[in-house]
């Protein structure tokens, strides 16, 4: 209940952000489960599925970098009703086109948009919310998507059995009145000390903006956190990309339509719904090492489950409701992994970044979704190509929880700074 009063208090652009949220989930989640298989239906290797997937995230190192620097200059609005126009227009191309090449640059600028979209919006929370409040609003935040997260791939699944260019339509058609929305209704939180009123000045502020590469190169506590990242990364992505194409492998004696993803998907978005918020409250009062090492181990402990019981299943030739049993177990471990790392790693580059240099802060550290976004395709693929999807979770399930033991580290280095900082206030008091 604490937690719920406390999400009374948050700003208004917080809350229309997760209406936002909610809405492009049901739409994104509709496609996002059956993404893979349908590139797999289009190209001719797993591999080159790999290719397609890992475009958009190297083509999002130029948007995320761009999106960042942008959001702190011009500020957050307009970066963000930018990048989900653009975003709704490239979603349409896959509606129209049908080829592998044009697969790979509608998959580009799709990426490109998407990185412009999540610096500026993540420093927009972080500009309204106070320091202990801002676990919970990205808590908050995470919950509507995953309001969507929950209905959207139940409701694809019936849908694609008509038509898959019904489910581009509207996940467009969501991005576009969701970048509407933000334009009416969302004010520009971007700190009006920040701001100059003429040409002149602004082109100072541009000057002096150091860029997201030489701030990750001069806080080593950044680089080191976006480092130790792109493991987290690469397994979110290939549990929500490739995972799929890993039970079509394994689960030979299943037919398509019962690959157990889109019910694992929907089970993970109404944990999520269920669950996020009470468990981003906890996380607020507890230390950002204790909750990132227990949410590492869990979610890789998930991951390893995901790789080896589907080899297991087809040869005891296990029943579809048997396996969807144990997989909703596994599945829940690795998405309460995953509701403890999401918000916290949010709030402790919220907490690390000065207050001018947010937007440019949230898009370093958005590198590390972008290489494991871009290196875990390209892996997964030329496995699963060899059907070694079991040895891909496993290795990515170990290191998560490597991860973990490293965020421990960072998190007493940084206390003990901290402490240390205090200190020698105190003495000049």
């Amino acid at each position: 209940m604490n937690s719920f009063r406390q999400l009374k208090g948050l700003d208004r652009n917080v809350w229309i952000r997760f209406i936002g949220e909610a809405i492009n989930g049901i739409a994104f989640m509709m496609l996002m489960p059956f993404f893979a298989l349908y590139l797999k239906d289009k190209v001719d290797s797993l591999w080159l599925v790999g290719v397609v997937m890992a475009v958009a995230p190297i083509a999002s190192v130029f948007g995320t970098m761009l999106g960042g620097r942008l959001a702190d200059v011009y500020g957050r609005k307009p970066v963000m009703v930018g990048s989900m126009l653009g975003n709704g227009i490239v979603m349409t191309g896959f509606i129209f086109f049908d080829t592998f090449i044009a697969f790979v640059i509608l998959s580009a600028f799709m990426g490109f948009f998407n990185s412009l979209f999540h610096p500026a919006a993540s420093a927009m929370v972080a500009d309204v919310t106070a320091p202990d409040q801002r676990t919970e609003a990205f808590g908050l935040l995470r919950l509507g998507h995953n309001i969507g997260a929950a209905t959207g791939p139940l409701i694809g699944a019936s849908i694609i059995i008509f038509s898959k260019a019904i489910i581009f339509m509207i996940a467009a058609g969501s991005v576009l009145i969701y970048s509407i929305v933000v334009a009416m209704f969302i004010y520009e939180s971007l700190p009006k000390k920040e701001r100059k009123d003429s040409l002149i000045e602004q082109e100072e502020v541009k000057e002096d903006m150091p860029s997201p590469f030489k701030v990750l190169l001069q806080d080593k506590v950044l680089l080191i956190f976006v480092l130790t990242g792109v493991v987290i990364s690469m397994s979110f992505s290939q549990t929500e990309g490739m995972l799929p194409l890993h039970f079509d492998n394994e689960l030979k004696h299943l037919p398509p339509e019962k690959n157990p993803f889109p019910y694992l998907m929907a089970f993970n978005g109404l944990l999520v719904v269920l669950f996020q918020l009470p468990i981003s409250s906890w996380c607020g009062k507890k230390k950002i090492g204790t909750v990132m090492l227990l949410g590492t181990f869990l979610f890789g402990l998930g991951q390893i489950a995901m790789a080896l019981f589907p080899s297991f299943f087809y040869s005891q030739q296990t029943s579809f409701t048997t396996i969807m049993m144990v997989l909703l177990v596994a599945y829940g471990i690795y998405t309460l992994g995953e509701m403890l790392i999401s918000p916290v790693q949010m709030t402790f580059i919220s907490n690390i970044a000065p207050e001018h240099l947010r937007g440019t802060y949230m898009g370093a550290s958005g590198l590390q979704w972008i290489l494991g976004g871009a290196i875990g395709p390209l892996i997964s693929g030329y496995l699963l190509d060899l059907s070694l999807g079991n040895v891909m979770f496993t290795m990515l399930g170990v290191g998560c929880m490597i991860a973990g033991l490293i965020y421990v580290a960072i998190d007493k280095a940084m206390t003990a700074k901290s402490n240390s900082s205090v200190t020698e206030k105190e003495k000049v008091v």
